[in-house]
């Protein structure tokens, strides 16, 4: 009789320790990556590898004739139950070092310490770059007349005793390091002591752009003339009275931008955003969660996310969108929305309209008589769309098991009910753009007013 073969081992169990291995060494050395935030978002790819594994493991058990390794072995599942608390663990931390920023999650039973030190003041040329980093801590740069770089960096470390934080925060120096036209302002071997946090507070020329940046905290900008790039891993961003171009990349946190002369580009993840008066272009792309608040935007106007896009050209009221609502004011067109589960709102917008949305109510309501075309596809959803009595239009309107209601009477229109439909046809007054209107499972009202 011949010898059983014996059963291939899975290499499941390696790749799961390998993974333990890499989450504890980026926690250790680079404290600033937030990977309760990275495991939030990215945990199925655990079962993908667990897939991957099992498929070598059958093709590998073919190619040597070895019987092939259980589907889930009693220490696979030891290490897996490893795995989840220590990813929890993660989470938890990130959790609690987001709602309790003072708080050092690795150090519980520590006392915070702080220290505070002076930059050297530098006098340098009008018009510079100027680059501000810090891996953990708070940026507040401020703009002033004179051609000088000056400010003060607030140093913290959780200790059990002074003299222990002090060793802590001693290797991390401030310095002012120049490249050409470009300095550079951060706090060096901050890496390496992944528990001191640095906020630095920082006078530059009003004319200088800036490129800063933050793995966690806040940043607030004020009266910069020239260009910025602002990042941030986590924490809230503000600027005010900027100059030229704005460019925010946000992961975590809340965005206040309010006067920016030149074109913005608002991009990443966060909660809520609130922008106003800027002059050039305004661009938010990005899945912002929270509440959308958007005013005096003077030129083109994009806002992209996962459930909604929306295009005009001019904005003079006002964007308010949440979760489940869509209001749009006082904006010229042409104007394009595309979302789903939304109740939109439309007043007062002047040019084209095209409007799809699915799972939620559209009203659109004009001040003045209607001129550019109007287009709204919506599906489960009542649809209203209200005109001043002096306007004049053709329509096509449709809900498929629903309703069409018309408060305009002329010899030029038909409406009918048929097998549960409603329809509207025809045109009203002397001439007038195109209202094409389809709905399910609701009703189209066009309504009169004035």
């Amino acid at each position: 009789m011949s010898p059983t073969r014996p059963t291939r081992s899975s290499s499941f169990i390696g790749l799961l320790l390998i993974l333990l291995g890499v989450l504890f060494f980026v926690s250790r050395y680079y404290p600033q990556v937030w990977l309760g935030h990275l495991i939030r978002v990215y945990w199925p790819l655990i079962i993908i590898v667990w897939g991957i594994s099992k498929l070598v493991d059958h093709f590998a058990a073919q190619t040597t004739g070895q019987p092939r390794a259980p589907f889930l072995t009693g220490s696979e599942v030891a290490l897996m139950i490893l795995l989840f608390c220590v990813l929890i663990g993660f989470v938890s931390r990130d959790w609690f070092r987001d709602h309790h920023p003072g708080v050092d999650f690795d150090f519980p039973f520590h006392d915070s310490y702080s220290q505070q030190r002076q930059l050297t003041s530098e006098t340098i040329p009008a018009g510079s770059h100027i680059v501000i980093e810090t891996d953990r801590g708070d940026l507040d740069i401020d703009a002033t007349d004179a051609n000088q770089i000056s400010g003060s960096a607030k140093e913290s470390a959780a200790a059990s005793s002074q003299s222990e934080a002090n060793d802590e925060m001693r290797d991390v120096n401030l310095n002012i390091e120049q490249s050409g036209n470009t300095y550079r302002i951060r706090p060096v071997n901050q890496g390496f002591r992944g528990h001191v946090g640095v906020d630095l507070t920082v006078q530059v020329p009003k004319s200088a752009s800036l490129d800063v940046t933050t793995g966690h905290g806040d940043v607030k900008l004020t009266g910069i003339s020239g260009n910025i790039n602002a990042r941030t891993g986590s924490g809230d961003v503000e600027i005010r009275d900027a100059g030229g171009d704005v460019n925010v990349d946000i992961q975590k946190g809340d965005a206040d931008i309010n006067g920016v002369a030149g074109n913005l580009r608002l991009s990443g993840h966060g909660d809520d955003v609130d922008i106003e008066n800027v002059k050039g272009d305004a661009s938010i792309d990005g899945a912002f969660t929270g509440t959308l608040r958007a005013r005096n935007l003077a030129k083109n106007v994009r806002c992209i996310s996962p459930w909604t896009d929306v295009t005009l050209s001019h904005l003079a009221g006002n964007i308010d969108a949440d979760s489940g609502d869509i209001a749009i004011s006082d904006a010229s067109g042409p104007m394009s929305l595309f979302t789903h589960n939304k109740d939109i709102n439309v007043e007062n917008v002047t040019g084209k309209i095209q409007i799809v949305n699915t799972h939620g109510d559209v009203k659109v309501s004009y001040g003045q008589p209607i001129r550019d075309d109007l287009s709204i596809r919506n599906d489960s959803g009542d649809v209203d769309v209200i005109l001043p009595a002096s306007s004049s239009f053709g329509i096509s309107a449709f809900s498929r098991s629903g309703e069409a209601q018309n408060d305009f009477q002329g010899p030029g229109l038909t409406i009918s009910s048929e097998g549960g439909h409603g329809s509207l046809n025809g045109r009203y007054g002397n001439g007038g753009p195109n209202i094409s209107v389809a709905t399910s499972y609701g009703t189209v009202h066009i309504q009169k007013h004035g």
